[in-house]
């Protein structure tokens, strides 16, 4: 079992010279994030037991400062792949999904985008519901902006009821997509949390193997875990993002 100190001398002496903290936290979407300008590494505390192949790919991640070549990218792949990590947080969705069932605060409630922004993205979804899912997912699943993500530009939270029956409690995308010039970035996002959704409401998967790839493919987003485009984010966190994309000619007087 890892300390954070056993953690961060454990990458340094693998190359990561550019870290000098290491936190763990218990997140329900986020492996990992580096912050304080590349020189904290964040990650699950499900690394604690991190084997030498994961604190290598670790290693390589924050020694370049981010996925900035197909090598660190390969690496984030493998890290966000790891089998306990994906148990860890999927045990962290289901609590906090009955933490807020008993609470009355469903997640899909909860959103920091204007009343605007939320009518986009359900046109949105709509839309990419009719014309690249032929209408196979359910018509109402939430889409929200979330002002929390860093480095994570969406997620799908997966829910169970007592019946076994699965269905989605939210999609939830990070709000700086809605900034000038990730237009392609927040399709991509949109369509790549659906097809977890599909995939996920049809076989049961929730990470990325095959079943979720040949539905990436079918519906035209990237089938990858891990965004490699630049994305444009805000220099400051505490800034809002009120802005509303322009919609697509097809969509234009649909909203």
């Amino acid at each position: 079992m890892l300390t954070e100190e056993d953690f961060l001398r454990e990458i340094r002496r693998r190359g990561a010279k550019r870290i000098n903290c290491v936190r763990f936290k218990d997140n329900r979407s986020t492996v990992w994030s580096l912050t304080r300008r590349g020189t904290t590494l964040n990650v699950h505390s499900a690394f604690r037991r991190a084997t030498p192949d994961i604190l290598r790919a670790f290693s390589k991640v924050a020694g370049e400062g981010g996925i900035r070549s197909a090598t660190s990218r390969d690496a984030a792949q493998l890290i966000s792949d790891w089998p306990p990590v994906k148990r860890a947080m999927e045990r962290a969705r289901r609590r906090h999904l009955e933490d807020a069932t008993e609470n009355g605060t469903a997640p899909g409630t909860r959103c920091c985008g204007t009343p605007q922004q939320q009518t986009y993205l359900k046109t949105l979804y709509r839309y990419f519901n009719e014309t690249r899912f032929n209408g196979r997912l359910p018509k109402r699943i939430p889409v929200r902006l979330n002002n929390r993500m860093r480095s994570a530009l969406g997620h799908m939270l997966p829910g169970e009821r007592e019946d076994g029956t699965r269905y989605v409690v939210e999609i939830a995308l990070n709000v700086d997509l809605m900034l000038t010039g990730n237009g392609a970035e927040r399709a991509d996002t949109l369509l790549h949390e659906m097809a977890h959704a599909a995939d996920y409401l049809e076989s049961g998967n929730r990470g990325h193997g095959p079943s979720w790839r040949v539905w990436a493919k079918r519906v035209g987003c990237r089938p990858m875990t891990l965004y490699d485009r630049p994305v444009r984010f805000r220099r400051r966190r505490s800034d809002p993002v009120t802005r509303v994309p322009p919609l697509p000619p097809a969509l234009r007087g649909a909203a």
